[in-house]
């Protein structure tokens, strides 16, 4: 039977699955279920534990949607597009970049102001870069220069040094904010902005927060006329893993959601209203904490058993008894495939990586290292077993699956693998800080380059020793031959410079493989189209669809047409 949604059926439902939110919060399903606010979207809060009130766009801990539905970059980068270096407009009507990649000169919208009714200029512009420029704790993005306003609508950014991909970054990454407001701040690092003014489609003004569920409404500033459409955007909390995702989906309690259910074609395949749009997403890896110097610790710190790892993996049966078949082959050196193929290296092995595993090398790989099999089959060395945990957080059913499966893969030779589940707070605590041998987790692909992804996710500037706060380099990895090449491709704009630069650092990595990979996340996302019109289709992907992705959660709300 083909199945839609009513308000008495989704008042019937509201909630389930949805943890503790109100009847009143929850009220979302059909268009009838809207009425007296007009369409509001329900999306999902990117987390499985309640929320703090936090809508600081340069926080780690900024709540889902702050960025790209309050708050805006100067122009938009569609990382899924052929050439991403293309950035469409925002607030930001042009720019151009010095030959030397220092000097970036922006021209903006003029007359547009901020969701208080206030005028937004260049000076706003300016502020924003020499504020981040001048707290380290708020400069996620490593912006190093400064900025100056030359009229109402013209903004010079000067950068320390030539930074060819990070100057695109600057521009598409960075979100500007209001100076009238933040100028008055005391300490914009612990500042939650409870009352956030800002020049993104929605605004906190009219809506509500509680720790299971807050609401934007439409900003009626919004540069863009006529959008967005629909009169808000409400985030849900739900906890109880992947089927209570599902419940609430196919309850209609969700209107957007990112997320893979077993037995996917059959669950939806009485939803005709339910569409949805598939996209390459992050690279599932086992990550390490690699860095004996920085304090790792245990036989995962020899990257002859990190390597071991790797090639005893069959990834084709992980795939199809962990994953419900729906993730895809990446290369070895976990580098980024897609629209960036144009900079991969054929020398470097394993690209991609053949789907069975390889039980004899993972085996000599161990032996010629020195390790020897005990009586109960697992190999050691200097009496230190090849046993060794995985921290996962205990309600991500696929990560949990996957550490199974693999783990019978590695007992057949020598390797005791396990999960050590926790919750989500005590799995975030342990990544920051280094608390963990192994872990799971996607490594996402952002950027005008892959010299974004590595430089993330193996540069020494993004870690830290065991103990303190590192991000994204939750290995600790550290390499001069990465580093150096990392500044090279920033400075340059020659492609056969950067390409050679890119070779060395897929050699690099695929020898150290402080992140083992596992196989490429699919991008699913699942949309009701009963009450709304314009979602990003497998034929248009004007935005990436994934309703954790930022600032495109923005770009894909504002397009949004309400059925008449």
């Amino acid at each position: 039977m083909m199945k839609s949604r009513t308000w008495k059926r989704v008042l019937a439902a509201v909630c389930a699955g949805v943890a503790a939110v109100s009847m009143a919060a929850c009220g979302g399903g059909g268009t009838d279920s809207t009425a007296k606010d007009g369409v509001i979207i329900n999306s999902v809060m990117n987390s499985t534990t309640q929320a703090s009130l936090n809508y600081n766009p340069f926080s780690s801990t900024a709540l889902t949607g702050v960025v790209g539905a309050l708050y805006e970059p100067l122009f938009y980068m569609n990382n899924l597009k052929d050439d991403p270096t293309k950035l469409e407009p925002l607030m930001g009507k042009s720019y151009t970049i010095s030959d030397d990649a220092k000097t970036i000169d922006v021209t903006i919208r003029d007359g547009e102001k901020w969701s208080d009714g206030e005028p937004y200029t260049a000076e706003d512009v300016a502020y924003t870069f020499n504020l981040l420029n001048s707290n380290k704790a708020l400069n996620t993005g490593g912006f190093a220069g400064s900025a100056k306003a030359l009229s109402d609508t013209e903004v010079r950014i000067t950068l320390d040094n030539s930074e060819s991909v990070n100057a695109l970054s600057y521009l598409s990454g960075t979100m500007i904010v209001p100076k009238h407001v933040w100028e008055k701040i005391d300490d914009p690092v612990t500042y939650t902005n409870k009352d956030a003014v800002g020049s993104g489609p929605f605004t906190v003004k009219g809506g509500n927060f509680s720790p299971t569920a807050y609401t934007f409404k439409k900003n009626p500033y919004y540069w863009d006329e006529g959008k967005p459409e629909i009169d808000g955007v409400r985030y849900v909390l739900i906890t109880g893993g992947t089927q209570a995702s599902q419940n609430a989906l196919t309850a209609g309690d969700v209107d957007w959601m990112s997320a893979i259910f077993p037995n996917m074609d059959d669950v939806l395949s009485g939803y005709p209203d339910i569409q949805t749009v598939d996209v390459p997403s992050s690279q599932m890896a086992f990550m390490t904490c690699s860095n004996k110097e920085l304090g790792c610790s245990g036989p995962i710190t020899d990257p002859a058993v990190r390597k071991a790892i790797y090639y005893a993996l069959d990834r084709n049966q992980i795939n199809k008894l962990a994953l419900n078949g729906q993730y895809s082959e990446l290369a070895g050196s976990l580098y980024p495939y897609g629209q960036f193929t144009k900079y991969a290296s054929d020398d470097v092995p394993d690209s991609p990586i053949p789907g069975k595993g390889r039980t004899d090398e993972a085996v000599k790989i161990l032996e010629d290292a020195g390790y020897t099999k005990g009586d109960d089959g697992i190999y050691q060395k200097d009496g230190v077993k090849l046993s060794i945990k995985v921290a996962v957080m205990s309600d991500v059913s696929d990560w949990i699956n996957t550490i199974n499966v693999a783990s019978q893969q590695l007992a057949k030779i020598g390797i005791d693998l396990h999960a050590d589940q926790m919750s989500s707070n005590e799995w975030t605590q342990a990544m920051q800080q280094g608390q963990f041998e192994m872990s799971i987790y996607g490594l996402w692909v952002a950027g005008a380059e892959p010299w974004m992804f590595y430089n993330q996710f193996y540069a020494t500037a993004s870690t830290a020793a065991v103990g303190k706060s590192a991000w994204p380099n939750y290995a600790r990895y550290s390499n001069k031959t990465v580093d150096d090449a990392l500044n090279v491709i920033n400075a340059t704009t020659d492609v056969a410079t950067k390409k050679s630069e890119y070779e060395k650092i897929q050699t690099q990595v695929f020898e150290d493989m402080p992140y083992i990979p596992i196989l490429r996340q699919s991008g699913l996302s699942e949309m009701w189209s009963d009450k709304v019109t314009g979602w990003p289709t497998n034929d248009n992907v004007y935005a990436n669809p994934q309703t954790w992705a930022n600032p495109d959660l923005g770009i894909v709300l504002k397009n949004l047409k309400v059925k008449k």
